[in-house]
């Protein structure tokens, strides 16, 4: 029988304050997940990152929402900004030191853009430990 995919999901204020909310979220999630201490904490420091990027651009984010997903061997985490309101002059994160930073932490990462071009989804694919 094939094993059956897990989803979890939580969502936050769009304020880096609930960064640390994410980050134990996530701690938790990898110990049931089975993930390794070195993966749990390029994880949660890869989600202050992803935070990082998500909440400091031209728009303003009236929450984060975050979702595991557990595909078997993989894990995906995505980061999710909800925007509202007009976007300032523009996004103005730096997007490929936001993406190097996260590569160096997190083996597969994806950053999804709106069509303003700020960046609106992080998603992370780590394997889990063997």
């Amino acid at each position: 029988m094939a094993e059956e995919r897990q989803e979890i999901s939580l969502r936050v204020p769009g304020e880096m304050a609930y960064a640390l909310v994410i980050r134990t979220a996530l701690g938790g999630v990898a110990i049931l997940k089975d993930l390794n201490v070195d993966q749990m904490d390029d994880l949660r420091a890869a989600a202050d990152e992803a935070c990082d990027c998500l909440l400091h651009q031209g728009r303003a984010v009236s929450a984060v929402q975050v979702r595991v997903q557990d595909g078997g061997d993989m894990l995906t985490v995505s980061l999710e900004a909800e925007f509202f309101g007009p976007r300032d002059a523009g996004c103005t994160v730096q997007t490929d030191v936001s993406r190097a930073v996260l590569e160096t932490l997190i083996p597969q990462v994806r950053l999804h853009c709106a069509e303003d071009g700020c960046v609106c989804r992080i998603d992370l694919t780590l394997a889990k430990a063997a």
